[in-house]
């Protein structure tokens, strides 16, 4: 009957053992998924350690420890107590001597769990002068994972033999738990430190790559006797793939073109900056726009990487004459505006692929004569694919009404374009990037 007493009390001591444990690995689990829930810094977590702390003191039934969190290099970043916060003149003394002398430095040195019975007896344990309380027996144990330490947990009572086997089992939960709460949020740390470096670097990169690719668009449009012109370039990222160009020609001649490159970034503003400076050289040396655009494409298809193409218009205006020629790779057609009314410049069949993409591909020259009064606009796809909450697009149509109200000064026309563009997509955001190109022929003068 005796035998049968002892082995149920020992089972009942060791289930309720396992209880208090669960109940300490639930407490503290929750802690992991609240910090987990949130983005842990150095902050959160010493705030999720310090109710740790309490968590393990209580389950361990005294209200007095101490933790100390380590660096990677073994040096102490935090110490807190069950308390609150140490200040910096106790921190100094604690790890000036707790952790050189002291249980907590026994346990570092070891990484082994210390457990002290009687303070009084035990030469582990260092009294500090002045203590505010009494310690009778003590338990610290080791934060470690993956044979890191971490930090250093200690619990004191002021009675002699109070914790016993089961509190470091507790204790010993607790402290895993903690290890992968440390663990995790410290590897978010740095990865969100390696992360705003990155970004930093990236910030760097787009402004140099704006950098290059303004220093490609003109800085102004042309000032010549009888045309007005107006553009407008706005990306929608710090880098966009629009440019437009404008060049003089020999024979009174104007070159203009507008383009879209595939992608963003860096790549994109490197390949326009070859691309316009290409086309600018290699212009002189073509009088139909179609053998240009077939000596580019094989540049482009040789050079080509990460499948970078480009959609271009390229007009050749006669200065003297009104008349224009273009060939189109793949862009938006061309907008002609008269008094008689809007319509779209070029045929389907001579209109080909965009530059970059077919090594054998071939374009069409198209001519027209404009008209005084007459004008013509350029522009991307960002205008007429710009969408509004309701996914909309704005649309040729709109474009055209634009066009047909602002048609006498292209300066208000791509003013007017942009501002209508940003009324009709607000709320939706500027998704790509808004280009345009206008010029007009003025009217005779009166003799």
């Amino acid at each position: 009957m005796v035998e049968s007493i002892k082995y149920l009390k020992q089972k009942v001591h060791r289930l309720t053992m396992k209880n208090r444990a669960g109940r300490a690995q639930g407490r503290l689990f929750e802690q992991l998924i609240e910090m987990a829930g949130s983005a842990p810094d150095q902050e959160l977590l010493k705030t999720s350690m310090q109710r740790a702390l309490g968590v393990t003191a209580q389950l361990s039934g005294t209200d007095m420890g101490s933790l100390f969190l380590l660096d990677d290099q073994g040096r102490v970043t935090d110490s807190l107590l069950t308390r609150g916060e140490v200040d910096t003149e106790m921190k100094s003394r604690l790890i000036g001597s707790v952790l050189d002398q002291g249980l907590a430095g026994w346990v570092k040195t070891h990484l082994n769990v210390g457990l002290i019975h009687d303070t009084r007896t035990d030469s582990r344990w260092l009294s500090l002068p002045s203590e505010p309380y009494t310690v009778r027996s003590a338990l610290a144990v080791p934060i470690i994972r993956h044979n890191t330490l971490f930090g250093i947990i200690t619990l004191m009572h002021p009675e002699p033999a109070h914790f016993d086997d089961a509190s470091v089992e507790i204790i010993q939960t607790a402290a895993s738990q903690m290890a992968l709460a440390i663990e995790m949020a410290r590897l978010y740390i740095k990865l969100e430190k390696l992360n705003r470096v990155r970004i930093r670097a990236m910030e760097r990169d787009m402004q140099l790559a704006r950098q290059v690719q303004e220093s490609f668009l003109p800085t102004q449009v042309p000032m010549a006797e009888g045309f007005a012109f107006a553009a407008l370039n706005r990306p929608a990222h710090e880098v966009g793939g629009d440019f437009y160009l404008f060049f003089n020609l020999p024979q009174n001649r104007l070159g203009l073109a507008i383009g879209d490159v595939s992608g963003k970034g860096i790549a994109a503003a490197l390949f326009m900056a070859r691309l316009t400076s290409d086309l600018q050289y290699f212009a002189a040396l073509h009088d139909n726009p179609a053998d240009l655009f077939k000596e580019l494409n094989a540049i482009l298809c040789k050079r080509a990487q990460q499948g970078m193409f480009v959609t271009l218009v390229y007009v050749i205006l006669e200065m003297d004459t009104g008349g224009i020629s273009w060939v189109n790779a793949g862009h938006m057609m061309p907008m002609h505006m008269a008094k008689t009314g809007i319509r779209l410049l070029g045929k389907d069949e001579k209109k080909g692929p965009p530059l970059g993409i077919l090594p054998d591909a071939a374009w069409e020259m198209e001519t027209f004569g404009l008209q005084p009064g007459d004008g013509v606009v350029l522009y991307t796809d960002g205008i007429i694919e710009a969408r509004n909450p309701a996914s909309e697009l704005f649309g040729c149509n709109r474009l055209k009404r634009i066009v047909r109200r602002y048609l006498d000064a292209p300066d208000t026309l791509v003013r007017q374009t942009a501002r209508a563009v940003d009324i009709f997509s607000q709320g939706a955001g500027q998704s790509d990037d808004l280009t345009m190109v206008v010029f007009r022929r003025g009217k005779r003068q009166k003799t």
